[in-house]
């Protein structure tokens, strides 16, 4: 039997956090500004401004991310998906300046991702120099277009 090695699963980690908690920033900055701007009127004005309407960006990134997460762990965990295993064929990079698209197949089956998308799925991003390379082998788990899982052979 092969053995395999997982690069990459969906959970907790693969859950794009920095698209959510982008805006807490904003929520504290704003915070800041109207707590400690007393000597100058124009900083509370922005604080009560920002601070709302960054914990606004944080609820809708929260109700756009978290439900569509829970769908996606849920289709892998309960083997709701498909599997492909062999070679990767016909990669195609993300180029260094430009679109984050990267595209491969794998025994017929198309997989296509952009890098910089706020997803739990496989994203592989080019500054991380990602496991997919062509002709390596490899077991893929995904479903409806989401790479949920891939082992690479050892």
């Amino acid at each position: 039997m092969m053995s395999y090695n997982t690069v990459f699963e969906i959970g907790f980690r693969s859950f794009p956090w920095l698209q959510l908690l982008q805006p807490v920033l904003f929520v504290l900055l704003g915070t800041a500004l109207f707590r400690f701007g007393k000597r100058k009127q124009i900083n509370q004005v922005l604080g009560i401004i920002m601070a709302p309407l960054a914990a606004i960006f944080v609820v809708i990134a929260a109700i756009s991310l978290i439900p569509k997460f829970i769908e996606i762990r849920h289709s892998y965990k309960s083997g709701n998906n498909s599997i492909v295993e062999g070679v990767v064929e016909n990669f195609h990079a993300a180029p260094e300046l430009g679109a984050a698209e990267e595209s491969f197949s794998v025994r017929g089956v198309n997989f296509s991702y952009n890098a910089l998308d706020a997803t739990s799925c496989f994203r592989n991003a080019p500054f991380h120099k990602g496991p997919i390379r062509s002709g390596i082998a490899v077991r893929i788990f995904y479903h409806d277009g989401c790479i949920q899982r891939i082992d690479i052979r050892k």
